[in-house]
């Protein structure tokens, strides 16, 4: 368990495309997404945040998790990420999205021991051409920096505030089923013909 990071989980999406069905909730291998992230945050991280703009429907989670809203609303997965780097203890946080039901505990420690490594604002996993910003580590001392871009900037894009801190990359090419998600009901069905790594 690294003591020094945060486990997040980014739950703030409006599931248009799931036909306003929380993804969070739904069912792979057995277990709900966000119950299978927080029984494998709970194992690694001593602080858990969940983001939420419906936090009434995450109660039953209040006791493993710090239930927090976003501080700048309609700003898309930067939001959350500032609100959890404002709210958490920890000098960083890992950052994963609601809807990944194939997050892998030995991939998250390969990534936080190359965070610890290095010197960096963010770490972000590469797969060729593709970055993986959902499945990041990001330093509390980037949130007045967010905070600012996200008042001024009129695209608030992930990619566009990475150009404005320090990123680093650890490839990740052969790890493709680590970072599925799920965002329409083929999406679902896919997923659950997959084998959970955990």
């Amino acid at each position: 368990m690294d003591k020094n990071i945060c486990g997040a989980i980014l739950s703030g999406g409006k599931n248009l495309r799931m036909n306003g069905v929380n993804k969070a909730f739904m069912k792979i291998n057995g277990f709900s997404i966000i119950r299978r992230t927080i029984g494998l945050f709970k194992k690694m991280f001593d602080e858990i945040i969940l983001v939420t703009n419906s936090p009434k429907e995450y109660i039953i989670y209040k006791k493993d998790t710090i239930i927090i809203e976003d501080i700048i609303r309609n700003v898309g997965p930067l939001g959350g990420i500032y609100s959890a780097l404002c709210r958490t203890s920890k000098p960083a946080v890992f950052f994963a999205a609601c809807d990944m039901p194939f997050l892998h505990s030995g991939l998250l420690k390969k990534q936080i021991d190359y965070f610890n490594k290095i010197n960096c604002d963010v770490l972000i996993p590469r797969r060729g051409a593709t970055i993986e910003p959902l499945h990041g580590i990001y330093k509390k001392s980037i949130n007045n920096k967010l905070g600012r871009f996200l008042q001024t900037s009129k695209n608030y894009a992930i990619h566009n505030f990475l150009k404005t801190v320090n990123v680093k990359y650890i490839d990740f090419s052969k790890y493709e089923d680590i970072f599925k998600n799920i965002n329409t009901p083929g999406d679902l069905a896919d997923a659950s013909k997959i084998k959970s790594p955990d």
